[in-house]
């Protein structure tokens, strides 16, 4: 899946595939996915999983204890800074909380 390809939302030329990490499910049943393929159209600003991918993904997840190694791994996660007016998160900073997740 390299080069350019036609965009499936705006139908212009100049999508691209990028491989992404995605996380799905909380808390201990977290599964991490890694080279994800989305497919990126610059002419009109969509990003999209195709419906292989989709069918993928769903295969890996009902299959995730044979696919998935067990790994241990650092979480954060992200704050805003507060927009002017609201009230401020009492918890700016916090510890990356350690979680088992499956790759």
């Amino acid at each position: 899946m390299t080069g350019t390809m036609r965009c499936d939302v705006c139908g212009k030329e100049g999508a691209q595939i990028q491989l992404v990490t995605r996380a799905y499910g909380r808390g201990g049943r977290e599964l991490l996915i890694r080279n994800v393929p989305v497919v990126t159209c610059p002419q009109c600003g969509e990003s999209y999983l195709t419906a292989e991918t989709l069918y993928e993904i769903e295969r890996i997840k009902l299959h995730r204890r044979a696919l998935a190694a067990r790994k241990q791994i650092e979480v954060a996660e992200f704050v805003r800074a507060p927009v002017e007016g609201e009230a401020r998160p009492t918890r700016a900073l916090q510890r990356p909380a350690r979680s088992t997740v499956r790759r």
